[in-house]
């Protein structure tokens, strides 16, 4: 006689696809988790990376705005490194790393590579690796130039007074010779007292016009009074002099100072002085000198390199003439330090299709 399914019987086939169902539920349920779990970690991955990335180049950026004044005694192209920079950021950290892979040779410009490697320290999950990102790129040195067409030039005349001293525009390098005394034809050159002229070639540039003086002076005073031409390494007030103890240190210094401002001491460089100046003593300076009003010098001071005065004319305001005042003090062109101190306005020039955003850390 035939026997149907006990009730027993189906009360434990029932349970047992009930508890398969659950099995096979929770593990779909515990793979997708998993899966969403993975989708969530690589996505922040990829956005920790995007941010170092970020990181790296925003350090890389900084850097080239002015890598001379970013490391302290970077003097291309006969600096080799490497050194290091260290930005930091809310975020985490960069170093920049720059070092000359190639000396310059005949023609060829020395070329340096650059490496920014930043580090995402914030928002990251217990025991995993910190975000990092290398943007490198590879780059030469371009040198700053300056033409100097004298060794004093003055947009609003020069007054001299007596005969001692020294306006020279012969080289104190041994290169070409430039103008003693460079100004417009009016007010032009003046000298109160004494024999002594200006030396050069030739010994007085009368330039023109008070437009063709101006059209001949080829500094872009209104970007470096409006901040976008210059960037100094230390700038008054609120700044501190420099030691100069670093021998290749020929830093910008700039001065927004109203009224007169007095040199403190030596120095080297390019000293910007907004409105007047005024060198007493035996001070010594060594580079450019540019002045948007006068320079007064007294004493026995020495400038070595091109001194431009009056750059205010080029704003359109009125400029009195500048004095070199008593005593014997020395204006002397050198071409070498022009040059020393016009290096500080290059910069690492980009070379083209050689970036790299995955560069191995180092």
């Amino acid at each position: 006689m035939h026997r149907g399914i006990s009730r027993g019987s189906r009360k434990g086939a029932a349970l047992a696809i009930s508890l398969f169902l659950i099995v096979v539920l929770s593990a779909t349920a515990a793979a997708a988790l998993s899966m969403v779990g993975s989708e969530r970690r690589f996505v922040d991955d990829q956005e920790a990376a995007a941010e170092a990335h970020a990181m790296a180049r925003s350090a890389y950026d900084q850097f080239m705005a002015n890598p001379v004044v970013a490391l302290a005694g970077f003097a291309p192209p006969t600096w080799t490194g490497p050194d290091s920079v260290y930005y930091a950021f809310s975020d985490g950290y960069a170093w920049v790393r720059v070092q000359r892979i190639r000396p310059a040779v005949l023609d060829t410009a020395a070329i340096y590579l650059v490496r920014s490697r930043a580090v995402r320290t914030i928002e990251r999950p217990v025991l995993t690796p910190v975000a990092e990102r290398v943007f490198a790129q590879y780059a030469t040195w371009d040198e700053g130039t300056m033409s100097a067409n004298a060794a004093w030039v003055s947009l609003s005349g020069l007054q001299k007074t007596g005969g001692a001293g020294t306006l020279s525009g012969t080289d104190n390098c041994g290169g070409t010779p430039v103008a003693g005394v460079a100004v417009p034809n009016v007010p032009g050159y003046t000298q109160a007292g004494g024999t002594s002229v200006p030396a050069g070639s030739p010994p007085i540039l009368n330039m023109g016009t008070q437009a063709q003086a101006n059209a001949a002076v080829t500094i872009n005073w209104a970007g470096i009074v409006g901040g976008t031409a210059l960037a100094p390494a230390v700038k008054f007030p609120g700044g501190s002099w420099p030691s100069f103890s670093d021998p290749n240190y020929w830093p910008i210094i700039y001065v927004d100072q109203a009224g007169d401002w007095s040199l403190p001491g030596d120095g080297r460089g390019t000293l910007v002085v907004r409105n007047n100046l005024t060198i007493g003593g035996s001070v010594q300076w060594r580079g450019i000198i540019l002045v948007g009003g006068t320079l007064t010098s007294n004493g026995n001071n020495t400038v070595n390199g091109s001194v431009v005065t009056g750059l205010n004319v080029l704003l359109g305001q009125s400029v009195p003439a500048s004095s070199l005042g008593n005593g014997s003090k020395t204006f002397q062109y050198n071409s070498c330090d022009v040059a020393a101190a016009a290096n500080s306005f290059g910069g690492l020039a980009p070379l083209r299709n050689t970036s790299a955003d995955n560069w191995p850390s180092y």
